[in-house]
């Protein structure tokens, strides 16, 4: 444990030192979910893979489909194919992952028990990343009271803080009120603790990566009556986590990522209202590729730049 915790130390002062150099990382999600997906998911990571310049890759959740089994081989063949990035792997988890797991086809499991199998899967050391290269990261678990939450991960690097925040979509009751609200209020404490870093460290941006689209449906706010009836409306279950955002936000100095996946859209927008109805200027959300359009994203954070982080689709050949 003191290994880790110098590790840690030692990557955040380099973090915080390269604040005029610029990085970027991989963003993907929502797949694979089929044969075809595996394969267009062996070929990203064989791309993002050659590109040497790129530090991390996030998975923002979903690594098989919501009818695909749940059982231990489908999960551990997942994990196996992700560690196939040389660099540090990092995921946040979907509701594919287990929430939906009780469907019938994916094996009627109990979704409770699937998370803990897939915590102890994907996140063996709660301060440390997987990958080819593991990096050294800040773990929910090991600093607050929300000690089940080894999912919930921050590091800085390139005069920002990341973090990924465990929310996913609730499409049916869940089974447990008062767990579905842990894990809400978990989310919203971790958010807090990633602006407060960003505070204290003076650093250029925030970026939060979650699985939920928080704004599936949306328009220009004045057409949002005309346009649909849901659109503007909070993600059932989520209502409260988006005044936490806009506070913070509105707080912050600098800029903010809000990165998700869910939907399989691939958009930048900027969607998030504050307390007046104004929409947050310096708050943008990006949603990753989903199968089966399968590519992935390159962002680069560069703190010299108004915007902080910039955004590129990355095409597979072939898939346009």
């Amino acid at each position: 444990m003191r290994f880790h915790l110098l590790l840690l130390a030692t990557f955040l002062l380099a973090g915080c030192g390269s604040t005029g150099q610029t990085l970027e990382f991989a963003l993907i999600g929502d797949g694979p979910y089929s044969p075809a997906g595996e394969v267009a998911a062996e070929r990203i990571i064989e791309d993002i893979n050659d590109r040497k310049d790129i530090d991390w890759v996030i998975h923002l959740g979903d690594t098989k489909g919501g009818s695909q089994s749940c059982d231990d081989g489908m999960m551990e063949s997942r994990f196996a194919l992700f560690q196939q990035f040389d660099m540090p792997f990092i995921l946040t988890p979907g509701d594919n992952d287990w929430f939906d797991c009780v469907r019938e086809r994916a094996g009627s499991f109990d979704d409770y028990e699937r998370l803990a199998f897939f915590r102890k899967l994907f996140f063996p050391q709660p301060g440390m990343s997987t990958g080819g290269r593991a990096m050294p990261l800040r773990s929910q678990a090991l600093e607050s009271e929300y000690v089940e939450f080894v999912e919930n991960r921050m590091w800085e690097a390139g005069g920002a803080v990341f973090a990924t925040v465990h929310l996913v979509a609730i499409t049916r009751p869940p089974k447990d009120e008062s767990v579905a609200k842990r894990r809400l209020d978990a989310a919203s404490d971790w958010v807090r603790t990633a602006f407060r870093t960003a505070r204290e460290s003076g650093a250029a941006g925030v970026f939060l990566a979650t699985q939920v689209d928080l704004w599936p449906v949306s328009a220009p706010r004045e057409f949002e009556g005309l346009a649909c009836a849901l659109c503007g409306k909070p993600v059932p279950g989520l209502a409260p986590f988006y005044a936490v955002l806009a506070e913070e936000s509105e707080a912050f100095k600098g800029q903010v990522v809000i990165a998700v996946g869910d939907t399989h859209v691939f958009r930048v927008d900027k969607p998030l209202a504050g307390a007046d109805g104004t929409i947050l200027q310096n708050v943008t959300r990006v949603e990753g590729f989903g199968e089966p359009e399968l590519n992935w994203v390159r962002v680069s954070v560069n703190p010299r730049e108004r915007q902080v982080f910039t955004f590129y689709q990355e095409l597979l050949p072939g898939s346009f």
